[in-house]
């Protein structure tokens, strides 16, 4: 079975495309062959793998919308074992395009199916329409980056549902394929730290251990359009990413044991 994972949250700048970006680069240097699905009309993830947008003749709405092969959009980045299915701006008229089809939600889905990676990494975009809803179908692991702040867990309740209502699992399979991750640790901020912290107590068993902590690298590598691993491996940012990515190839191989 492919490992399929989509990295969401509604909420924006809390850390989603950088994380989409160094966990795929870090999973390449460990010698996996990865796709990243760049499904934000922004484009981030493209371009802060050094690829502009308006470079490339077709992009994923002409696999949505178009019906192109998926392995027709696909671009091979800078990075060994890392390729890219990038996204454009009108990817955001898709998916008022795709609204009124019928099982609209499986589209991405049955494009990735004959694809060979050992990873497929989906960037969503920061809201619960269709094309989050397509990512939530086609994936088998949601990652939900979450920033240290007063406001981490608003809407979180929301993506909760929607994810239930999507992948229709019981309450108690939720360990073996959601994880929070926490972003944008900040040492200094004790008391709001423990503020958060305490108020995802009920989600405890879904926290990876690994906390990304606030750091200004993995702006500047955004950038340089950079993964973190080649603009400054050796800073917080990168040894965090490099944690995170051990941590989540464990966690991949518990799951195929069991």
């Amino acid at each position: 079975m492919k490992n399929i994972v989509a990295i969401i949250n509604q909420k924006g700048g809390v850390g989603k495309t950088t994380t989409s970006i160094n966990l795929s680069c870090g999973l390449a240097l460990k010698g996996k062959k990865v796709l990243l699905i760049d499904l934000d009309p922004q484009a981030h993830s493209t371009i802060g793998l050094g690829i502009e947008p308006g470079t490339y003749p077709v992009a994923l709405n002409d696999v949505l919308v178009n019906k192109k092969k998926m392995a027709e959009v696909i671009l091979k980045t800078k990075q060994e074992n890392l390729f890219l299915a990038p996204s454009h701006i009108r990817l955001d008229r898709a998916e008022q395009q795709l609204a009124p089809e019928l099982f609209r939600e499986t589209f991405l889905y049955k494009t990735i199916q004959n694809l060979h990676y050992d990873y497929i990494m989906i960037d969503c975009r920061p809201t619960l329409g269709t094309l989050t809803v397509n990512a939530l179908y086609a994936c088998n692991f949601i990652i939900v980056p979450c920033e240290i702040s007063r406001y981490a867990l608003d809407g979180f309740s929301d993506l909760i549902e929607t994810i239930e209502n999507v992948k229709n699992h019981d309450e108690l399979e939720k360990e073996k394929y959601i994880r929070i991750l926490l972003t944008k640790y900040d040492p200094r901020n004790k008391v709001s730290n423990e503020w958060v912290l305490q108020q995802l107590e009920p989600y405890k068993e879904l926290i990876f251990q690994t906390i990304i902590r606030k750091n200004e690298a993995l702006n500047q590598a955004h950038m340089a359009q950079e993964p973190i691993f080649t603009f400054k491996p050796d800073s917080s940012g990168g040894e965090d990413y490099q944690k995170l990515t051990t941590e989540f190839l464990n966690l991949c191989h518990q799951s195929e044991k069991n």
